[in-house]
């Protein structure tokens, strides 16, 4: 039997190098998310890309909830609820992209009782969104196969998500609103420009309003009538 070699903790970088290695793995996983992303539009190579995204997203789980523990999440998904009508109260809640349940804990603040249903393609996210948020339903979906009916969520959210343009139409109810939000004015490796979103959106029929003065980029869309 081989003998055991003794695993010796690695030196510290000083602080330069590790700022220079931080800012590395940051652009590596940018680009990698990037390249996913535009895979995943392409029915050929999704179900590769969506291998992809399942196996980067259950390794971000564990540490899921202290990377969106900033106060700039809760900020601009608010700013985003502040951009629905007045008045608008739904009655079934669809959150796209759910991770570990932010958002739909988010909603649930807003609207206790509320129906919310979250989806995401990471089946260690939706375990762990199943325990932090236990007032909400979540499942393992793919974003470009809903498993629901046509028009069943009055309030659709995508909180620093994919998105499937035509699938998350059909899912939202004809009175109802899809709710984009990227965090950080937009910053974030999963977000797009918001004009491009739009255009994309109202390429369908339906009308897209953008908002952008606050710290989140905010695009509410309806159907057309």
């Amino acid at each position: 039997m081989a003998p055991r070699i003794p695993r010796l903790p690695l030196p510290s970088l000083p602080a330069p190098l590790a700022r220079a290695r931080t800012s590395a793995l940051t652009r590596t996983r940018r680009a990698g998310v990037h390249v996913l992303m535009r895979a995943s539009h392409v029915p050929l190579v999704r179900p590769v890309a969506e291998r992809g995204f399942r196996i980067l997203f259950d390794s971000f789980a564990r540490d899921w909830e202290r990377i969106r523990s900033e106060p700039t999440y809760r900020t601009g998904f608010d700013e985003g609820l502040a951009a629905l009508p007045r008045g608008f109260r739904p009655r079934r809640a669809l959150d796209v992209a759910c991770g570990t349940g932010l958002a739909a804990s988010f909603v649930l603040d807003r609207w206790p009782g509320l129906t919310v249903i979250g989806t995401d393609i990471s089946p260690r996210m939706v375990e762990l969104a199943r325990t932090h948020v236990p007032e909400a339903t979540f499942e393992v979906a793919s974003v470009h196969e809903l498993p629901f009916a046509d028009g069943e969520f009055d309030l659709v959210t995508a909180l620093d998500g994919l998105l499937d343009h035509d699938e998350l139409l059909r899912v939202l109810h004809r009175k109802g609103r899809l709710l984009v939000v990227y965090s950080r004015g937009g910053t974030t490796p999963i977000s797009r420009p918001l004009p491009d979103v739009a255009a994309q959106f109202e390429a369908r029929g339906a009308v897209a309003t953008q908002h952008v003065d606050g710290e989140a980029h905010v695009l509410v869309v309806r159907h057309g009538r």
